[in-house]
């Protein structure tokens, strides 16, 4: 029943993951082009970075890039905001599918009329998210470290591998919490919309509390910072700020499981 829940899922998905990941190879290649102009424009473009307020600046480039670096680049066009919300929508709906989906549709009774236990249902949608959205982060990686080097974006593929990491696991985060909101009530759309105001709220903490004195201490509360503040993408990964969000997303699973487990379905 394992497999056959987990390979369901994953051969329901199939077709959403291969638009998925055309449109993100393509918002890739769509990005590596540009940078050559951008570097030719960097004097009028600088301007327009220095007049950004600094948290919206660090924010989109980091403390330290340099926008004309290729590192900058990618930082601001690609993984400050574009990457991360992409496999964000995805794991916030797949996390939202994974039970609220089959019960609206009706289909849950047919997975529970087996005896298996419902957190082995549960574990195997959520095994089935985390290898989507691993898949179209290898498809990111991908499409950067092939369409960059033509258009002079050449990053070390450890530096790269770090920031895809990041991305993934800030993605499996929220798709972690949507999953367990899903199990918990039932309702997709409450999943998804308590989800994605989560991420939203979250977002915003991190960009502003480094703009007010005072409030900085509020950035700890986001995932965001985790994601962001180590800038995997010139530094690295930083463990601790991935084990961060790797333990939230497993803490989020894990109370899906306890929810779902005490929920009366009524099928």
């Amino acid at each position: 029943m394992l497999r056959s829940v987990f390979s369901k899922t994953l051969v329901e998905q199939r077709r959403a993951l291969l638009w998925w990941a055309i449109g993100l190879a393509a918002a890739t290649l769509l990005t590596t082009t540009f940078y050559p102009s951008v570097r030719e424009n960097a004097a009028e473009l600088g301007d327009v970075i220095r007049s950004l307020p600094e948290g919206l600046r660090n924010a989109l480039l980091g403390a330290s890039a340099n926008f004309f670096s290729p590192e900058g680049y990618l930082q601001a066009r690609l993984f400050s905001l574009f990457a991360p919300l992409l496999l964000l929508i995805y794991a916030i709906g797949a996390g939202a599918r994974a039970i609220a989906g089959e019960e609206e549709h009706n289909t849950l009774d047919i997975l529970l009329s087996t005896p298996v236990r419902r957190s082995r249902v549960l574990l195997d949608k959520a095994w089935a998210m985390l290898v989507a959205i691993a898949a179209l982060s290898i498809v990111l990686l991908l499409a950067i470290a092939l369409t960059g080097p033509p258009f002079e974006v050449s990053i070390p593929i450890g530096r790269l591998l770090s920031a895809v990491a990041a991305c993934l696991l800030l993605a499996s985060a929220f798709g972690g919490v949507a999953l367990a909101v899903g199990a918990g009530t039932g309702r997709r759309s409450l999943a998804i919309g308590v989800t994605s105001g989560a991420a939203a709220g979250t977002y915003l903490i991190d960009v502003l509390a480094v703009s007010i004195d005072g409030l900085e201490w509020l950035q700890r509360l986001s995932p965001f910072y985790y994601y962001r503040a180590s800038e995997p993408l010139s530094n690295g990964l930083d463990v601790g700020h991935a084990a961060v969000l790797a333990i939230l997303a497993m803490v989020a699973i894990a109370a899906g499981v306890l929810a779902f487990e005490r929920r009366d379905l009524a099928l």
